[in-house]
């Protein structure tokens, strides 16, 4: 019994580095594909390294610049979103965010995302100045 036991724990282990592994060459072969322009080939890896670790922020936020940059910008904020819900003290995704719903004339959420700003730069933040601006233009 301990025989299995021991062979059921060290392929699960096997299996956990090797997943690891391939995640962390997804990511960092979409990067390089990201940099060379091949935006297609980037998203398929990045969206592959999401499937194996879907807690991969840095992923999530490459997905969203990536859709903001071919103005899909509903799709941008739908990846940023979920970046900003596995880090929320994150100060580029919330003015990310916000400043998508200032554009989407959605004052209420934009609101949110000054408040979350202020609450997260108490001193004042490049960010926190960004997203205020916004308004007043």
């Amino acid at each position: 019994m301990t025989k299995l036991v021991t062979f059921i724990v060290f392929n699960f282990l096997i299996l956990n580095t090797y997943i690891y592994a391939n995640n962390n060459e997804y990511f960092s072969d979409g990067v390089s594909f990201y940099n060379e322009g091949k935006i297609n080939e980037a998203i398929f890896l990045f969206e592959k390294s999401v499937v194996f670790n879907p807690k991969d922020t840095e992923s999530y936020i490459y997905l969203g610049y990536i859709n903001k940059d071919l103005e899909e910008l509903d799709k941008a904020n739908h990846y940023f979103l979920i970046a900003l819900t596995l880090q929320p003290d994150n100060l580029e995704l919330n003015y990310l965010v916000g400043e998508y719903f200032y554009n989407a004339n959605n004052k209420e959420s934009y609101s949110e995302y000054i408040y979350n700003l202020e609450v997260l730069c108490p001193d004042g933040c490049d960010y926190l100045d960004q997203i205020k601006k916004l308004d007043k233009n």
